[in-house]
């Protein structure tokens, strides 16, 4: 494999990064998804999402607390900004039984920016589309960058 054909393959896989980033940030904004837990490592954390569309139940207040839920909202929006703006992006998703949860971190969070250098990144992204592509109609113009 010659140097301009990784490149590429680089480049590939860090739109599809990119786009995994913008399509989780839209399933936040919408409610499809929501915070769910936060796993804590050495130095880092991340931010497990999921909800209803992937198999669990959205995180609401356990008696129904409004500013409860507002602040579960607004976390889902600054969640969804920094995908936006780069700031975090989706390094993992776990995959259980009825259930799937996409879990985000990077630099503000204390982990390292995560790289693209996973040539199987495709077979996820394209199972990830998947699933969003049957539960909702977007625009390819969404994803494009200007």
């Amino acid at each position: 494999m010659n140097n301009s054909t990784i490149t590429e393959e680089i480049r590939v896989i860090a739109t599809l990064q990119r786009e995994l980033n913008i399509a989780t940030a839209a399933l936040l904004l919408t409610g499809q998804i929501t915070i769910i837990g936060v796993f804590v490592t050495s130095g880092e954390f991340s931010l497990s999402l999921s909800g209803p569309l992937f198999g669990r139940e959205r995180v609401e207040s356990k008696f129904g607390d409004q500013l409860t839920n507002s602040l579960i909202d607004v976390i889902d929006i600054i969640i969804a900004v920094l995908l936006l703006i780069d700031e975090v992006r989706v390094v993992s998703s776990v995959v259980g039984p009825s259930r799937f949860t996409v879990n985000v971190s990077g630099p503000i969070f204390g982990a390292p920016v995560s790289e693209p250098t996973l040539p199987f990144l495709k077979k996820g992204y394209k199972f990830f589309k998947k699933i969003v592509s049957k539960h909702f109609e977007i625009d390819p113009l969404f994803f494009s960058k200007k």
